[in-house]
């Protein structure tokens, strides 16, 4: 029988496992490039918009990450989202207001996967699966970090190789938590 159709196992009650750390471990790794990627963008990056009818900003291309991170643990657990605020449609977030928000939001998911690895929350779909929804909101960022970069390096905004290369990169390879 192959895989199609077959639900993920639940998490054992208790402690978090070898694999549940390395979950929640790469949640970290991810959660902190986000953070350094933010970090390296010069403040007038976060004010270039990409061509186009409904461009946002790089600003609000941050935010809109921030805020499908709180939409999601909404979602799943309102009790969750307590002390993350989401960012208004069209707001113009500072790098200091982004990177408080990825971190409050980053956190909250990290705290949220390991009450869903311990058995003590629930992944409402995703079909139940912390590792599927983990990986989309990975994949997600990590699609706007492209976006990101590309108009940058449209726009003139050269990232350093230390961030291209190590951070968005050798990080995944090579990095530390």
């Amino acid at each position: 029988m192959g895989l199609k159709g077959r639900r993920a196992a639940a998490p054992a009650r208790g402690g978090v496992g070898l694999f549940d750390g390395q979950l929640l471990a790469t949640w970290r790794l991810h959660s902190r490039i986000s953070i350094e990627f933010l970090a390296a963008i010069p403040a007038a990056g976060l004010r270039i918009a990409p061509a186009g009818p409904r461009a946002r900003t790089l600003g609000q291309v941050f935010a809109h990450q921030h805020n499908v991170r709180f939409a999601w643990l909404r979602h799943f657990a309102p009790a969750a989202v307590r002390d993350v605020t989401p960012f208004t449609k069209g707001a113009e977030p500072t790098a200091a207001q982004l990177r408080a928000a990825f971190t409050a939001s980053g956190q909250a998911v990290e705290r949220f996967l390991a009450r869903v690895l311990t058995g003590e929350a629930k992944i409402k779909s995703f079909r139940r699966s912390p590792v599927r929804w983990m990986s989309y909101l990975i994949s997600h960022e990590s699609h706007h970090r492209g976006q990101i970069a590309a108009a940058l390096r449209q726009h003139g905004h050269k990232l350093p190789t230390e961030v291209s290369i190590r951070l968005l990169w050798q990080d995944w390879y090579w990095g530390k938590e």
